[in-house]
């Protein structure tokens, strides 16, 4: 390419794998190119447990607080983003950022619920 810049793009393989990597490895394998694929995911499932728990809360009492079915949701994550963590296939750093997430939501809702 004359006078332009060139852009280098690391496509992940599967020579990474072996016999011992097992499903933990397979699973690993999107982070290699893209480190934010499994924090989108969490985040996908969090909206999905939240507005299931929300109208399924307002369908059956009639009544219900948004911020209660977040901090529900974010223990559900929090859950599956450290077991995630300890296989290898979320990354520390993402692990902090839903850590942190989770937190802040958690505690707005417990110093909001105190009425």
């Amino acid at each position: 390419m004359e006078g332009g810049n060139t852009v280098m793009v690391n496509y992940p393989d599967l020579s990474s794998l072996n016999n011992e990597s097992g499903i933990a490895g397979l699973m690993a394998l999107p982070n290699s190119s893209y480190p934010y694929f499994w924090a989108w995911i969490l985040g996908g499932i969090w909206v999905i447990l939240v507005m299931g728990m929300y109208f399924k809360d307002k369908e059956t009492t009639g009544r219900t607080r948004i911020f209660s079915s977040m901090a529900v949701s974010c223990l559900a994550i929090l859950l599956l983003s450290t077991i995630g963590t300890i296989f290898g296939i979320v990354s520390p750093e993402i692990m902090i950022y839903i850590l942190v997430f989770c937190i802040t939501i958690i505690g707005t809702w417990f110093l909001t619920s105190g009425r």
